[in-house]
């Protein structure tokens, strides 16, 4: 708790303080989802002792130690095999056998978002970053913002143009570090704490469109 009062006194809580308010009157979350054009650029450097991997087929997750399997399973919404037999891809950074921070890309024409409960229509070359996770005794380190530099110019290299991401309104760090990155955040997506999809505004003006999914889930 002393960890997140420290953010909602810091830069952007302010903001974060408002969306809390009105989730305790309405009961409703409230999403941000922003964008950024991919460019050519030199990755950042990373920490002698990290590396950065990229998971596309079962092979390559299978060569991970069963530890790091683990980890990257338990933050990674419906399970590393399941997201790659449907096309996404992982992205981690790891020290030794730990997971540092790890994410996942899915591509378009749609895919399914878990919380809030949506289908989400993407441009032609958008990918959609999703499960953006540092575990705890990396935090404060950088880590989540170089996984994302690293991954987008991994992205860029296979003919991705932009990605797109969303992230809770009241996740101050989260949205810093989207925000260091130029990410533009510019469209609102309102659910019930539950996940089914109230109503959305500005998602067109990023070229998207989101629709609850069939029956609220999968």
């Amino acid at each position: 708790m002393n960890q997140k009062l420290s953010f909602l006194f810091g830069p952007g809580g302010g903001t974060a303080a408002l969306y809390f308010g009105f989730k305790s009157l309405t009961g409703a979350e409230v999403f941000r989802f922003a964008a950024k054009t991919l460019r050519p650029g030199v990755p950042p450097a990373l920490p002698s002792d990290w590396r950065y991997v990229q998971l596309r087929t079962p092979a390559e997750l299978a060569a991970l130690g069963p530890g790091m399997r683990a980890q990257l399973a338990a933050q990674s919404g419906a399970g590393p095999e399941r997201l790659l037999q449907r096309g996404a891809s992982l992205h981690a950074l790891l020290c030794g056998e730990l997971v540092v921070a790890q994410l996942n890309i899915e591509s378009g024409p749609a895919c399914e978002v878990d919380d809030p409960k949506l289908a989400l229509h993407l441009a032609e070359g958008d990918g959609f970053l999703g499960y953006l996770h540092t575990w705890p005794e990396f935090r404060r380190r950088g880590a989540a913002q170089l996984l994302i530099a690293v991954t987008e110019q991994s992205l860029h290299e296979r003919g991705f143009k932009r990605l797109v991401t969303h992230v809770r309104a009241t996740n101050v760090p989260s949205i810093a570090a989207f925000k260091k990155l130029n990410y533009r955040f510019n469209a609102l997506v309102f659910s019930k704490t539950s996940g089914r999809l109230l109503g959305a505004l500005g998602m067109r003006h990023l070229g998207l469109q989101a629709l609850p999914t069939r029956q609220g889930g999968r």
